[in-house]
């Protein structure tokens, strides 16, 4: 038995040292963006309180506190956001389909609130299936941009 675990550690720790070097030797394929340094660093912020908004909202949604996941969305991400105003003095810099896919975003969040609020009306699995799949648009557009392009 001893015997077993420790062959197939060692076949786990193989495969792991094999992908962390394929890993490594990947070309990162996605489009760098390059950004004057006082632009990007702001950049930098607003991307980690997208990140930090989409987690809270999250959160909150797991926790039935629905209102609050509106809120938030609404709030940080959404058409509504005052975030949104300063992030145009960064969204200028970038490349026009990049700003499209920011629109994608603000548009997701914006829908999920609207999808979310629609479900606590209805109160049925559908409803609540159907805020689920508008808070994976909302990550999806997260990650559509994050997949595309680079800052480095």
């Amino acid at each position: 038995m001893l015997s077993m675990k420790l062959t197939a550690m060692a076949c786990c720790l193989a495969i792991a040292g094999t992908l962390s070097v394929n890993a490594e030797e990947m070309e990162d394929a996605r489009t760098l963006v390059k950004l004057p340094s006082g632009i990007k660093e702001k950049m930098v912020i607003i991307m980690r309180d997208h990140i930090r908004a989409l987690d809270d909202i999250i959160d909150a949604v797991q926790t039935g506190e629905y209102d609050k996941a509106e809120s938030i969305a609404e709030s940080r991400l959404g058409w509504g956001s005052p975030l949104r105003i300063t992030d145009q003095e960064v969204i200028k810099h970038w490349p026009e389909p990049m700003q499209k896919m920011a629109d994608q975003l603000y548009h997701a969040a914006s829908n999920y609130v609207v999808v979310s609020r629609n479900a606590a009306v209805e109160e049925s699995k559908g409803s609540y299936q159907k805020v689920n799949a508008a808070l994976g648009e909302v990550s999806s557009a997260c990650c559509a941009c994050h997949e595309t392009y680079r800052l480095r």
